[in-house]
């Protein structure tokens, strides 16, 4: 099996945002059809992982490689294609993680995760089948096992009858009721962003400020052998948030925008004796 996606399949996402991971900035792309997809190298550079092995063990498992997509993203060196993996498939990902190879910094915090996910799918499990949502030597009769394949299969024709559901009129009737609860769940949504927009960033400017912190990051590494570039740019990150007084950088408010960019510059240009230009784009052209 081959991990290279054809050029052809390398797609242009609607939007773009950096979004907490972490502790961390990864960056978030939506595709034309509204799918949310993280980037691999970021969620690794957040953990302290190496990105080459996490992607190899993506691509050889089928059901993550399938959720696995290119998108050709701003970056502070231009537009470059860059793996991202489904939102919905990060938890899978996440769980067939090894703490000892993630960061003693995040080991703690991804240990909690993957023991509530693991308890998620053991109490589903046992939702299912109809066995104790306990320890399995609680189970006095072995027959009482006999469950398990019935329950595999009473799933199996469940599915199988939502499939014609999906297909009638009461599919459409389910469609529009959802429907009418998302848009009420947006407007909602919408009338408290209101009252807090004048007090946040626009939706450029995070992603203005997370191109300078990568393009600072990247250029403290380059200078320094001891350095990885995902550390270089967690420490850039570090002082970023800690001259807002803020723990992520989704906080910073919208009066600090002009000095934070205007101190990413200048500690840019000390570094590297060039000018770092910020450009605000709401827009994606190729």
């Amino acid at each position: 099996m081959t991990d290279q996606i054809p050029p052809d399949e390398v797609q242009i996402p609607r939007e773009q945002l950096p979004i907490p991971f972490f502790g961390r900035a990864v960056l978030a792309a939506r595709r034309q059809d509204g799918q949310i997809y993280l980037s691999i190298r970021d969620m690794c550079e957040a953990m302290d992982l190496a990105f080459s092995a996490q992607r190899r063990r993506i691509v050889s498992t089928e059901r993550l490689r399938a959720a696995m997509v290119q998108f050709r993203v701003r970056t502070p060196g231009g537009r470059q294609v860059q793996d991202f993996l489904e939102l919905e498939m990060v938890p899978i990902w996440l769980l067939g993680i090894q703490l000892r190879r993630v960061s003693e910094e995040v080991r703690q915090k991804l240990g909690h995760v993957q023991e509530y996910l693991i308890a998620s799918v053991q109490a589903a499990f046992a939702q299912l089948t109809g066995l104790p949502d306990t320890p399995s030597r609680e189970i006095e009769d072995l027959s009482d096992l006999d469950r398990i394949d019935v329950a595999f299969q009473q799933l199996s024709e469940l599915a199988g009858r939502q499939s014609t559901i999906e297909q009638s009129q009461d599919r459409a009737r389910l469609a529009w009721r959802e429907l009418t609860d998302r848009v009420r769940t947006l407007t909602d949504r919408v009338q408290q962003l209101e009252q807090t927009v004048s007090m946040r960033l626009s939706p450029a400017q995070p992603n203005t400020i997370y191109r300078l912190v990568q393009a600072w990051g990247t250029a403290k590494a380059a200078r320094d052998p001891k350095l990885t570039t995902g550390a270089a740019i967690r420490a850039c990150w570090a002082i970023v948030n800690a001259r807002c007084g803020v723990t992520t950088y989704t906080d910073i408010p919208a009066s600090r925008y002009v000095d934070s960019v205007a101190y990413i510059q200048d500690a840019y240009f000390t570094l590297t004796g060039e000018r770092l230009t910020a450009v605000e784009q709401d827009e994606l052209g190729l």
